[in-house]
């Protein structure tokens, strides 16, 4: 075993035990707010950054999950990952799929006071498919073709390949809607300065510090809301974030997995854990040696043993990932390859391909907690089999950036550049469509796709899957691009991760979500403590 049973269990409750000590410690060192400020106001302390507002260029997780506060799309996907209305209220589809007519809500204004209409839907796509605009999801909207505007509540996509699951991505991040107004000032840069339709709208941002929303008393469902404030603030050391939940300065936090034990021994803490909606991987660049052999991608799989590094790394927080896709998602495959732990056969497959001494292979990963840990953790298992790895940690504020050095926006891919990598870690967090997992990881021209994988027949796959409208069709063609995926190994297929949220008890009504979204829909916040 990579670790044994004996070497790590004291040294994990060790840490618990000082962990759960420095909280009890230090419980009374920061002030607290007043019971005034409290009341009907939330502080989330969250495990990341945010670097933009701006749908058409967002890329963290946190960003999208603050993205959608303040702004909507024509559709959405609740807590229950059901599609439903948002700003639209009704679709309908041309028989071939290359048309897709929308009703919008009346009376909706966006916090500005521009009203939300069918021109404002049409102004926010093409400034995403515009190329000047640098879209990270430019990709995603190029078969937008032109988008009519009957009425100010009717707008029409028209479509230059077939998509019948468009309305699903009508609810991506990608498709919030902002103010055509906001958009449209240059002197007050949208990505810092965010108008939308929301629930919540922007009062200020203090860089590395918080983000301040009130409540929008316009909104189409404001009385759905009885929170009147919410603070968002970067926390990103993780027994600092744990702490200030038990003292009361966050009322909200997410918990790293290493201390979900902890926070559950706490009497002033809620815990809400649910299987997230995401897959963590150690993506092999697919076009340079010695991962251009699908032979040493197949040995990596087999040197690693994912159900130990979960219960040993991970404090038995998450699940050994067997395919692309999260087992959550309605229509994962639990039959696709699997990769069970078997480093004599990595080693037989790696001697195959040439490399019976090994091989030496760099490996990115970034700084932040949870992808350090499982990149030492894999790297250790490679270096067992003969695949020698180098570990570079970058800083996670410039991790994706770097990998555009190799993936422009216009599409142009090299992966054979100078300095690029062998191996990156990588996570793909949220998307409620099992679509929008494959097409943008595993599509052969994906800005997403970090992987250079390409694999014609899965191109031709995803292509059909947007034009075939038969619901039960489209599940059997899922099933059978995860079996094709999972045989390619484009990836280490690593482990699919927890959601783990606390809350101080006074916040009431929260529901945890999988795709890490953040709904208040309904939530309540007393003075104290009951």
């Amino acid at each position: 075993m990579f670790l044994s049973r004996s070497s790590v269990r004291p040294w994990r409750w060790a840490c618990q035990a000082y962990l759960f000590l420095a909280v009890l410690l230090t419980v009374a060192c920061v002030p607290s707010r007043s019971e005034e400020e409290k009341k009907d106001s939330i502080t989330y302390g969250f495990d990341s950054d945010i670097y933009t507002f701006d749908p058409i260029r967002q890329r963290m997780m946190k960003e999208s999950a603050a993205m959608n506060l303040v702004m909507e799309g024509l559709t959405k996907w609740n807590n229950d990952i059901k599609l439903v209305p948002s700003l639209a209220t009704d679709w309908q589809e041309s028989d071939d799929c290359h048309t897709w007519t929308f009703k919008l809500r009346e009376g909706v204004v966006f916090h500005d006071g521009t009203p939300f209409n069918s021109e404002a839907v049409r102004a926010h796509f093409y400034r995403t498919k515009d190329p000047a605009n640098a879209a990270t999801r430019r990709h995603l909207v190029q078969h937008i073709e032109s988008i009519d505007c009957p009425s100010d509540l009717e707008v029409v996509f028209h479509l230059s390949t077939p998509d019948c699951v468009f309305p699903e991505a009508m609810a991506s991040t990608y498709a919030l809607i902002p103010s055509p107004t906001a958009t449209a000032n240059l002197e007050k840069p949208f990505g810092q300065n965010p108008v939308g339709t929301g629930p919540f709208r922007f009062v200020d941002w203090t860089p590395d510090v918080a983000i301040r929303l009130e409540k929008n008393q316009d909104s189409w469902r404001a009385d759905q809301y009885q929170l009147k404030r919410l603070e968002l603030r970067p926390i990103r050391e993780n027994t600092t974030r744990l702490i200030l939940l038990e003292q009361g300065v966050v009322d909200m936090a997410d918990v790293f997995f290493a201390q979900v034990n902890v926070a559950r021994q706490s009497p002033h803490i809620e815990l809400q854990t649910t299987p997230q909606l995401a897959v963590r991987y150690m993506g092999f660049n697919n076009k340079k040696k010695p991962f251009s052999d699908i032979r040493v991608r197949r040995a990596a799989n087999y040197a690693v043993n994912r159900e130990e590094m979960i219960k040993y790394q991970f404090f038995g927080v998450g699940m050994a990932a067997r395919g692309p896709l999260p087992t959550v998602m309605p229509n994962h495959n639990p039959d696709v390859e699997t990769y069970d732990y078997n480093p004599e056969k990595a080693r037989q497959l790696l001697a195959e391909a040439g490399y019976p001494n090994g091989v030496d292979v760099n490996f990115w990963t970034t700084e932040q907690g949870e992808y350090r840990v499982a990149a030492e953790a894999v790297g250790e298992y490679l270096r067992q089999v003969g695949i020698n790895v180098k570990i570079v940690i970058i800083d996670n504020a410039a991790y994706w950036k770097k990998f555009d050095e190799y993936i422009l926006p216009s599409g142009e891919r090299y992966p054979e550049r100078d300095g690029v990598y062998d191996m990156y870690l990588g996570g793909w967090v949220g998307g409620e469509a099992e679509y929008d997992y494959l097409r943008p990881l595993f599509y052969s021209k994906s800005g997403s796709n970090s992987s250079f994988y390409a694999n014609p027949d899965l191109d031709a796959r995803l292509d059909a899957y947007m034009g075939t409208p038969d619901e039960e069709t489209r599940r059997r063609m899922l099933m059978e691009m995860q079996s094709l995926i999972a045989d390619d190994s484009p990836w280490i297929f690593g482990y699919y991760s927890q959601v783990n949220m606390g809350y101080q008890r006074r916040v009431k009504g929260f529901k945890i979500n999988p795709s890490s979204r953040l709904f208040f829909e309904g939530v309540t916040a007393g003075e104290g403590e009951d």
